[in-house]
């Protein structure tokens, strides 16, 4: 396993590349005090590494702090510098974070001086790394940070935050410790047979190992609900010319997103967005028009559409309510029969044309709409997270979401678990054998909470940050 130096002093900026009221330098590691000293001075005279820590401190950055009364022009930024010391740090290391203006020249400038006074640059995900490999978090809240970072719903933010503060954790600790209980008591019998220790209580450890196995059951049922909040569902909205998809896209967007004009086959292209469905980022694309191509431009945006539609996880078939249907609105019917397809009937505030039995069956739901005039939209809303939740739990404060790798790990621990529950049931196993599956079990659930893990695991997990967190 590869040796993590924490030996040298990182940093990097931490804040979004270009222009903002504040931008912050981020430094860690054993000399984070002292670099300070050589690029900061402070409006009171006193040097960094002599402050206490979590304080704030107003100043300069400057290329000599000790040369006597620099001029304002030889200033690099005014800055608000704060000062952490290990332990009561995000890393567990001294800390610096130089909050400059967030001007992307000034930055640059910042970090320049910083490097160029005992730094090297963080690599991706490398401060939290670092508060992972000196114990302050465990894997799965490392983890957690990545996705605070990139909620795009408030579900996904709160699942995110339980994550962090350790509810997962906690969890899987119970889970582990009932684990480690049987298995001493196996160990025991193992080790000294001949001592009068009581005879093994294989009643109580199968009750353990059941209670153990249906927690890890319920642990996992959140892969799905974490995938969903973490990648978000697809979904196309398609259908013929001028049925009104792109009216429809505004009115789920609560905005003029989409240009809506009389004339058919206005959307030329596919036009992306992201929406909060009680809670589930949806990721939304408004199609061309499926008609037969008069031009290439034409042609692209069909093939563009049906691509779409291929990939959709939700397919939104929007039909015009004042047209019965003809021959194209059943061919994409047709089409669109192996999907998960709501059929939105538009224009209802128009005469009605379209007969909805012609519709029983053919789709998952079917929802009656007037685009320009907002009616039923959030029935819409509704029969998407229907789809989305149907055969699984909805988010709500009990429900973990948790990731795919923790979802195969701990159903490596579930078969562990269920094959040292026979065997102590059926007595089918010698002690030294379930003794071994509950080990492996503890092992699967050390790889979870990165009590154990793997150099390929770790930089997999970090590289996907950004540099400065």
């Amino acid at each position: 396993m590869k040796a993590y130096n924490l030996d040298d002093t990182i940093a990097a900026v931490a804040t979004p590349v270009g222009e903002s009221g504040i931008g912050i330098v981020r430094i860690s590691g054993k000399d984070a005090l002292a670099v300070a000293d050589r690029v900061f001075r402070g409006k009171r005279k006193g040097r960094v590494s002599a402050c206490p820590s979590h304080t704030l401190h107003y100043g300069w950055i400057v290329e000599d702090p000790e040369q006597a009364g620099p001029r304002p022009e030889q200033f690099i930024d005014e800055v608000i510098l704060t000062v952490m010391r290990a332990p009561a740090s995000y890393t567990r290391e001294d800390s610096v974070e130089i909050n400059c203006h967030g001007g992307i020249v000034a930055l640059r400038n910042v970090l320049e001086l910083v490097l160029k006074n005992g730094c090297r640059l963080a690599e991706p995900g490398e401060f939290t790394k670092r508060a992972f490999l000196n114990g302050r978090i465990d894997l799965t809240q490392s983890e957690a940070v990545l996705d605070i970072i990139r909620a795009k719903t408030d579900s996904a933010l709160k699942s995110g935050a339980r994550q962090l503060g350790g509810v997962l954790s906690r969890q899987l600790n119970s889970v582990r410790q009932a684990l480690i209980e049987v298995l001493a008591e196996l160990e025991a019998q193992i080790d000294f047979p001949e001592e009068e220790l009581g005879l093994f209580n294989a009643a109580a450890a199968s009750s353990k190992l059941q209670s153990a196995h249906r927690r890890i059951t319920e642990i996992r049922q959140g892969v799905k609900l974490g995938k969903i909040l973490r990648e978000g569902v697809r979904a196309v909205i398609c259908g013929k010319p001028n049925v009104g998809k792109s009216s429809f896209l505004n009115a789920l967007l609560k905005e003029e997103r989409s240009i809506v004009t009389p004339i058919a086959g206005t959307t030329r292209d596919t036009i992306e967005e992201v929406l909060d469905i009680k809670g589930i980022p949806v990721r939304i694309a408004d199609t061309a028009g499926i008609i037969e191509p008069r031009d290439l431009v034409e042609r692209k945006a069909v093939a563009r559409a049906r691509e779409c539609i291929a990939d959709a996880d939700i397919v939104l078939l929007v039909l015009d309510a004042s047209r019965a249907l003809d021959a194209r609105d059943v061919a994409l019917i047709r089409r669109l029969r192996h999907k998960k397809t709501i059929a939105v009937v538009n224009k209802i505030d128009l005469a009605r044309r379209l007969r909805r039995d012609r519709l029983k069956g053919a789709f998952a739901a079917v929802v009656e709409v007037s685009a320009k005039k907002l009616t039923n939209i959030r029935a819409v809303e509704d029969a998407i997270a229907g789809l989305v939740f149907k055969g699984s739990v909805p988010a709500g404060e009990s429900m973990l979401t948790v990731s795919l790798r923790h979802g195969e790990d701990l159903g490596k621990a579930q078969k562990f678990i269920a094959e040292a529950c026979n065997s102590v049931d059926n007595k089918s196993s010698a002690a030294e054998f379930i003794a071994q599956d509950i080990r492996d079990a503890v092992l699967c659930i050390d790889e979870v909470l990165g009590r154990r893990f793997s150099e390929d695991v770790l930089e997999r997990i970090f590289r996907e940050f950004c540099i400065g967190k």
